[in-house]
């Protein structure tokens, strides 16, 4: 127990880094996150995201966010098969692909498709993942 706790003081919780006035005030409609490594693909997925996230938000009024997670590997895993191929790209909550980099477009027609827009263009890639209902996935892409 702390001692804020002890006299019945209500301690404000917030996420570290972001500015307790600047945290209520931030939300995001689309988050995009990227699992990888310290390689060139990685890198290259981070960076069409961000692109991707500007063009939500200057062309359809989409505030993004994008959250790198760089994995780090020790020497007892090298050799080791993993149940991912890096780079892996999640869109709210949603593995929408893994071990390539998606282009820009493709990653702007996913988070539009995502929430409900229709899009002109088709990307033709399904938002498929083992225990999604595929068609409820597919039918999302029309």
């Amino acid at each position: 127990m702390s001692a804020a706790a002890d006299v019945g003081v209500a301690v404000a919780v917030h996420e570290a880094g972001i500015p307790l006035e600047m945290e209520a005030v931030f939300t995001a409609d689309v988050e995009i996150m990227i699992y990888g490594a310290l390689d060139a693909a990685t890198e290259e997925l981070i960076e069409n995201a961000r692109k991707a996230a500007k063009i939500l938000r200057e062309e359809y009024g989409i505030e993004a966010i994008v959250v790198p997670n760089t994995v780090y590997w020790d020497v007892s895993h090298v050799g080791v098969f993993t149940p991912y191929s890096i780079p892996v790209l999640v869109i709210n909550g949603r593995e929408i692909a893994e071990g390539r980099v998606l282009k820009v477009e493709e990653i702007v027609d996913v988070a539009l498709s995502l929430l409900g827009y229709n899009s002109d263009r088709s990307s033709g890639l399904p938002v498929l993942k083992n225990g999604d209902d595929t068609v409820n996935a597919v039918a999302s892409t029309w």
